[in-house]
């Protein structure tokens, strides 16, 4: 009797040293190690329709009324926002996002999972953010991950796409980035950027879908890359450990795409983390792609993989590691590439160059499944930098693509003519009163600076004297990196 009580103790220590074995497991990371984003799909058939009452075209608030009853259950009574228990206006920071559709609608879903339709235009900009900077705020949801929950974002329901009947889009106006705290999928939708503003998805699994588009409210900033939106997997200033971040995007147009935190100090590290990035489809990156963070102040330790499976992304740069290198001496970077557009690619390696901590233990660039043109690949080895392992197809080899490469015609501007000379009498254009104008020319740059953390108040967040200094900083080095690629470039 006294062995089997003994033996009976012995169970239960090993079943509760099992049991929190498996919390702690499945508390560790949110997304599981090897899950793949496109296997999610809303967590129930639960809809939210939303959308912006009309708003005063000069301050942005909003003056209208949503139509119909408020609930949000149908197209026609698109969910009317209410006053928010938890809302404090006398708060030196109110999170005034908690006033909003957008936030009420993924709090309504944050115990079942669902999908948000937008049926018209919905606005996130500095009168429905939190923060007190002049440049980083954030739009959040509610905390829907916690519940394993999904939510899908989308502009199209039922065979109605509201982007054409309704003009439904997703504005995101400075100081405003978004938060989505949970796992999410965003198709058929657009958003609608002046400058560089941030989806950030705190580690969560995201799927982009084909259907998503990102285009700047100014159409003569198409093509320039500080005006599009960027992705980050990471969180905006919370410490992270022991992550999955996982991200397939199969359409949209980015200025930058990353894996882990971001912002502008030190306080926000990432550690043992494994980031995967997956970018197929019609996606286009105008900027950079980095598998870690981008900030020179935000240390990174773990893996990265990037697969390629189609896109473009010329005029862009391509690092498995960002600026400070990896906390670890034994990560390992893998670049997979199976397809793409890389002509024009300013630079790919596996870490950013000047970068502090360690570089990779192992890295590799893989074209060995490349289902594209084979020029595709001569011109991503024409600026490959620093990997210590390159795998081609079988049969093909450097020297060929080198030779690809090299019969290439080159580019030639347009020979330059002069205007034939007549006898006519030169003569002065009328004067007149009006001041010469000017378009100011644009200039699209490899990389852009990373943003500034928001600068709030309450500990958590740097003060603005920390903000500018560092920003001036980051701006500084960034240039410097362009400069040395573009120069490295030029001589090739």
């Amino acid at each position: 009797m006294k062995n089997f009580a003994k033996l009976l103790v012995m169970a239960l220590v090993v079943t509760l040293f099992a049991s929190l074995f498996v919390f702690s497991a499945s508390a560790a990371a949110k997304t599981p190690a090897g899950f793949d984003p496109n296997t999610l799909k809303p967590s129930s058939d639960a809809v939210i329709f939303i959308k912006d009452a009309e708003r005063d075209p000069v301050t942005g608030a909003m003056t209208g009324t949503i139509e119909g009853d408020g609930t949000g259950k149908t197209p026609d009574n698109p969910l009317r926002p209410t006053e928010h228990p938890n809302y404090d206006a006398t708060a030196s920071s109110p999170k005034k996002y908690l006033q909003t559709a957008f936030y009420q609608a993924t709090e309504e879903l944050k115990e079942t999972g669902g999908t948000i339709v937008f049926v018209g235009p919905v606005t996130l900009g500095i009168n429905e953010s939190y923060g007190s900077s002049a440049t980083n705020r954030d739009v959040l949801t509610a905390e829907f991950g916690k519940s394993n929950k999904v939510i899908k974002f989308t502009s199209v329901y039922n065979g109605v796409d509201y982007r054409q009947t309704a003009d439904a889009k997703l504005i995101i106006e400075k100081p405003a980035h978004v938060g989505v705290l949970g796992s999410s999928i965003w198709d058929d939708i657009t958003v609608v950027t002046e400058e560089e503003r941030m989806f950030w998805f705190d580690e969560y699994a995201t799927l982009i879908g084909p259907g998503f588009q990102c285009v700047p409210n100014d159409e003569n900033q198409e093509g320039v890359a500080a005006h599009y939106l960027s992705l980050n997997m990471g969180h905006r200033y919370q410490k992270r450990s022991n992550e999955n971040p996982t991200l397939v995007v199969k359409g949209g147009t980015f200025n930058r795409i990353w894996g882990a935190n971001w912002g502008i100090t030190a306080n926000y590290p990432v550690k043992n983390s494994t980031v995967n990035i997956t970018l197929e489809g019609t996606t286009r990156v105008l900027g950079m792609i980095t598998g870690s963070c981008s900030s020179t102040k935000l240390d990174f330790g773990g893996n990265v993989t990037i697969t390629i499976n189609g896109g473009t992304y010329t005029e862009c740069d391509i690092f498995g590691v960002g600026p400070t290198g990896l906390t670890n001496a034994d990560g390992r970077v893998t670049i997979k590439i199976n397809d793409g557009i890389f002509k024009d690619l300013f630079s790919i390696a596996e870490v950013q160059p000047e970068h502090t901590n360690n570089a990779p233990a192992v890295s590799v660039l893989d074209l060995s499944g490349f289902k594209g043109e084979k020029i595709q690949m001569a011109y991503i080895l024409d600026v490959m930098e620093t990997f210590k392992e390159v795998k081609l197809p079988a049969g093909v080899t450097e020297q060929e693509l080198a030779d690809l490469l090299a019969a290439v015609p080159p580019e030639t501007d347009a020979p330059v003519t002069d205007a034939p000379v007549t006898d006519a009498p030169a003569t002065d254009a009328p004067a007149t009163d009006a001041p010469a104008t000017q378009k100011p020319a644009t200039q699209k740059p490899a990389t852009t600076p990373a943003p500034t953390d928001n600068g709030e108040e309450g500990g958590e967040f740097p003060t603005a004297i920390v903000i500018i200094a560092a920003v001036a900083v980051v701006a500084i080095a960034a240039v410097v990196v362009v400069i040395v690629l573009k120069k490295k470039k030029a001589a090739k």
